[in-house]
């Protein structure tokens, strides 16, 4: 019996503002766009060697496969985006 894959859980802490480009591109290639958002990422050593360069910046949890789903619920945002019109302006 195989063990389920192992994904990492990668949100992003800091921003890249005023820092150097090879931080920025690594950032970037772990798909992160702006502070507070998170993506999962298989377990991997292109991955691991990304998340080595950028650790000050982001916050690192190691899920199985099967916790997945559950968590990125929980991290989507709980409010309705954009805005809403009351009254009659």
């Amino acid at each position: 019996m195989s063990s389920p894959q192992m994904f990492y859980r990668i949100k992003q802490l800091r921003s890249t503002i005023g820092l150097g480009p090879n931080i920025r591109k690594n950032i970037e290639a772990l798909g992160l766009r702006k502070r507070d958002q998170v993506v999962y990422q298989a377990v991997s050593v292109a991955t691991a060697h990304k998340l080595r360069l950028v650790k000050e910046l982001v916050s690192i949890e190691l899920l199985p496969e099967n916790e997945i789903e559950e968590r990125s619920k929980a991290d989507r945002p709980k409010w309705p985006k954009g805005f809403e019109k009351i009254g009659q302006y």
